[in-house]
């Protein structure tokens, strides 16, 4: 299944010259469509117990991005660094699926690291944390639900969406524009990887777009038929929707989220955060003050806004009693 294996010299300025291995591997093959994920081993000794996991999913609007654009070159350092091991994984995107077919891909990767990943490295299992940007924020929440068994801690920034049933994201009461659907259904092919600049120019960017403002982004996620029972669409979307399926076995969860945001209003993390605090997990709701969406790729917050997610990660990764701590809320 190795498809490749490059060694890499990494020069990252705070950390130093650090080599680390990739190795990329087919996880499952739909069809003719290959998916693949990419491994990240750290430069140090794997301890006793193997590498603790850090399981990556990019973000870009279930529309774009890819496994090579799930963090920053100082987010990879980071990881690295603390001697985690990194699954980055492409999956399946619109149009030409639909969220339960990205949610499948994620489950299957998932399955992939818990069954054949220890072949190949000498990996803990039982230290795992979830990882995502934007629309991979929100693939990370739900997998804290959909995953099994459950991960140890979920690392979200500025979550897309963690309530596909916010008019955010889904308005029933309003028609679905025939232009909607006819892009839909002519742009109806399963991508994995693809990298996108979105402008009104490109297609799927502009299909996004018109779908988001007109709250049709839950109908494009669920089905391409306009005449598809609203009531249906709202059961597919609570499904998908962390903010409804929290229960006592979710993981701490640390969202950070710019207060400037003009991509995903920040409201979408800040209903999650209620209800895990409804629900006493542990979470911490960093709302960042001037930062927009990307803001982690802006080193004027990474002290105080991204290193400590990964310390977060870290605290409860290591707790054998993580139900009992408790972590103050930010």
């Amino acid at each position: 299944m190795l498809k490749k294996t490059i060694l890499l010299l990494a020069c990252i300025a705070y950390l130093g010259a650090a080599a680390y291995n990739i190795s990329t591997y087919t996880y499952k093959t739909v069809g003719d469509l290959k998916i693949e994920l990419d491994v990240y081993t750290p430069p140090t000794a794997a301890p006793a117990s193997g590498y603790p996991i850090f399981f990556a999913i990019h973000g870009g609007g279930d529309y774009q991005g890819s496994k090579q654009t799930a963090f920053t070159a100082q987010e990879l350092a980071e990881v690295t660094a603390r001697g985690w091991a990194i699954v980055s994984i492409d999956y399946r995107m619109l149009p030409g699926i639909v969220l339960a077919d990205i949610v499948e891909d994620i489950q299957d990767a998932y399955q992939w690291i818990q069954n054949e990943l220890p072949k190949l490295l000498k990996v803990d299992l039982n230290h795992l944390t979830v990882f995502g940007q934007s629309a991979g924020g929100g693939l990370a929440v739900m997998s804290a639900y959909l995953l099994t068994p459950r991960p140890q801690a979920v690392i979200a920034f500025y979550s897309f969406c963690t309530n596909w049933t916010d008019p955010y994201s889904y308005k029933p009461g309003t028609p679905v524009d025939p232009v909607i659907v006819a892009a839909a259904n002519k742009l109806a092919v399963p991508v994995v990887t693809e990298y996108i600049v979105t402008n009104s120019s490109d297609p799927k960017s502009a299909l996004w777009g018109a779908a988001l403002v007109s709250g049709k982004m839950g109908w494009l996620m669920t089905t391409h038929d306009p005449n598809f029972p609203p009531e249906q669409i709202l059961a597919k979307l609570r499904d998908f929707s962390a903010t409804e399926n929290v229960d006592k076995n979710f993981p701490p969860t640390y969202m950070a989220h710019g207060l400037v945001d003009s991509t995903v209003p920040y409201s979408q993390s800040v209903q999650l955060a209620n209800v895990l605090k409804a629900n006493n997990i542990p979470y911490v709701l960093d709302l960042v003050p001037g930062a927009n969406h990307n803001f982690d790729r802006n080193a004027t917050f990474w002290q105080d806004h991204v290193l400590p997610a990964f310390n977060f990660a870290q605290k409860y990764m290591q707790s054998q009693t993580m139900k009992t701590m408790k972590f103050l809320e930010k």
